[in-house]
């Protein structure tokens, strides 16, 4: 398993699968059976004996383990050709073959380190908001090499979240992977500017949705964010109206309005897809976060403060 541990980064713990004994001889003759905890999921990896049966085969078995274990069944190869390949794909069997493929649907994984046409991955369009937080984080670290566990660990999420975040961003050609031990190292060798026009046709804005509500419903948990956060880190008047961000659910304010009716009373709040807090690691957005949630302006001296602080920003590596 140390192929799947350094590929996607996350834990995987191996132990014999008790129930084997229960199982009708016919499955217990064809394969070996073992548990396998895989960061927070768990599977059953089915290793066969002798010969590996038609795929038809295959999905009966499967079907049979699926009255003695409710966790996805996946197949452990020593090789596989491009045909038995594409078979299983086509009728989503998971399998593994250690040192070259994974194709594990229900984990999102399906990787290939041979030059396989089949198994080319579709190209990046834009970045996942877990990728967006991970590159950011990456730029406001100098663009010094970072550790995804690291990472996961800051954000406060799921190995296998942060694993996807990580691929998306080596699938985009923005950071390169290394090991060091079971470690994933992510690096680029781009300077921050450099990377950051790499990376520009890949990002998203943050921010999925502004609406207005009465100050009195404003909850502690907000950041400064729109043009209230920019005249905080830049040289530009504040807006009319206070803006606020939040990563709570829109159900969560009962005087949301999509019209700002009274400019006394209301202010505007933004749900972030993200909580830009964690990219930043204080109370504030980060600049670059901030940057990509005003992507869609129109206004000149918006456009040329935004430029200003991101050219601060991606020299010195950091500004908060």
């Amino acid at each position: 398993m140390d192929y799947i541990t350094q590929t996607l980064g996350i834990p995987v713990h191996r132990s014999k699968w008790e129930h084997a004994t229960e199982l009708p001889f016919y499955l217990t003759n064809s394969y070996s059976f073992e548990n396998a905890e895989l960061g927070d999921r768990r599977a059953l990896f089915l290793t066969p004996v002798g010969e590996l049966g038609t795929v038809g085969t295959i999905k009966k078995h499967i079907a049979r383990l699926g009255t003695f274990c409710p966790w996805p069944v996946v197949l452990e190869l020593p090789n596989l050709s491009r045909r038995r390949k594409s078979s299983l794909i086509a009728e989503r069997i998971p399998f593994v073959v250690p040192g070259k493929q994974l194709y594990l649907p229900f984990l999102g994984v399906v990787l290939s380190e041979r030059n396989d046409v089949e198994a080319t991955p579709e190209p990046i369009d834009k970045l996942l908001p877990s990728a967006q937080m991970l590159l950011f984080a990456f730029f406001l670290g100098g663009n010094k090499p970072i550790f995804l566990s690291d990472m996961t660990k800051r954000f406060c999420c799921s190995a296998m979240t942060m694993s996807r975040a990580a691929q998306q961003l080596i699938q985009a050609k923005l950071l390169n992977r290394s090991t060091q031990g079971v470690q994933i190292l992510l690096s680029s060798n781009l300077t921050p500017w450099a990377l950051y026009q790499a990376a520009l046709p890949h990002l998203i804005s943050p921010v999925r949705k502004t609406m207005y509500i009465d100050r009195t419903e404003l909850p502690k948990d907000v950041f400064s964010a729109g043009l209230s956060a920019l005249s905080e880190q830049a040289f530009i008047n504040p807006p009319f109206v206070d803006t606020w961000g939040t990563v709570a659910q829109e159900k969560s304010f009962a005087t949301k309005s999509a019209l700002l009716v009274d400019a006394a009373r209301q202010c505007a709040i933004e749900f972030w897809k993200y909580d830009p807090r964690l990219v930043s690691g204080s109370l504030y957005v980060d600049p670059l976060s901030l940057a990509a949630s005003l992507s869609d302006t129109n206004d000149e001296r918006v456009e040329q403060s935004v430029d200003i602080l991101l050219k601060e920003v991606l020299r010195d590596g950091h500004r908060i």
